[in-house]
């Protein structure tokens, strides 16, 4: 079932349906940056924007269409270079990071899409909260940054809430298993089908992934992977617990080399690469 072709009068489909076929012809499509003129790149599918430029601008309402535009009919995933113009803002909310972890033992209760263990992807649940309470000077400048507030309205409007976790993959971890997260991410395909296909597709539209690269992030750290156009497969929450479509995704996704201080959101996003050199930390904050 591919997007605008479903049976309006169905609501509920099976596992079953959701097939390979139908990804591979959604994800077949491709970014042209002459639809999105704010953008200054285009990187296997991702658009690529600038904060400089951005923070330069009068009047962000132009932004905030298009990338609404690219979240629900494009390839669903932007990225923002230069997300902070002060590196430092960064800096200081990493040495947080490393109080909790030390307070916390330095691991955590590991991966819920990865292996468990001492080579586990390290986590910070509800570093939100915990930032806060230890710094909260720290806290306020690194979420105060503008273009947070534009990229989360342009998809959710106002109002929203923030939550936010840090994932911190180790050498010789293994990669996560390609997912899509919050709601229904976390169930199993028999439960989703229990859901009424519009209820599926409001989970994504009451959601936005973003995580932002406290480190550089080469092939070798184990940056995210990315499938641009997926999350516009009506069946895509239980067609992503299918094996044949994790073996496509793995086979197809988009692997982000990040730069540091660089930011990308997604209504959905996959997995990250196993790791072969240094821990890379990023912040993943559902908003």
């Amino acid at each position: 079932m591919e997007t605008g072709s479903q049976n309006t009068t169905k609501s509920f489909y099976s596992p079953q349906e959701a097939s390979v076929d139908s990804l591979t012809n959604i994800c077949s499509q491709s970014t042209s940056l002459k639809h999105y003129p704010l953008a200054s790149d285009v990187m296997n599918n991702v658009l690529v924007y600038d904060g400089d430029s951005l923070r330069q601008s009068d009047d962000i309402t132009p932004f905030l269409n298009e990338i609404a535009f690219a979240f629900r009919q494009g390839p669903g995933v932007i990225a923002i270079k230069r997300f902070y113009d002060d590196l430092s803002v960064i800096d200081e909310m990493s040495e947080v990071f490393e109080q909790i972890l030390a307070a916390e033992s330095g691991y955590g209760a590991g991966d819920h899409f990865g292996k468990q263990g001492p080579q586990a992807n390290g986590r910070i649940w509800n570093v939100f909260q915990k930032s806060a309470d230890i710094a909260p000077g720290v806290f306020v400048n690194y979420y105060k940054n503008p273009l947070l507030a534009a990229v989360a309205t342009a998809w959710l409007g106002p109002h929203y809430q923030i939550t936010a976790q840090v994932n911190i993959v180790r050498p010789g971890g293994a990669a996560q298993v390609c997912h899509r997260d919050y709601h229904l991410g976390f169930q199993q395909p028999e439960e989703t089908a229990r859901y009424p296909l519009y209820a599926q597709l409001m989970s994504a539209m009451l959601t936005l992934q973003g995580a932002i690269a406290h480190t550089d992030m080469p092939m070798e750290s184990g940056p995210t992977k990315l499938l641009p156009f997926s999350q516009q497969m009506p069946l895509g929450y239980m067609a992503i617990t299918n094996v044949n479509v994790r073996l496509t995704l793995n086979n197809t996704v988009y692997k982000c080399r990040w730069k540091k201080a660089m930011r990308c959101f997604s209504v959905r996003h996959s997995s990250t690469l196993p790791v072969k050199t240094a821990p890379r930390i990023s912040t993943a904050a559902p908003i």
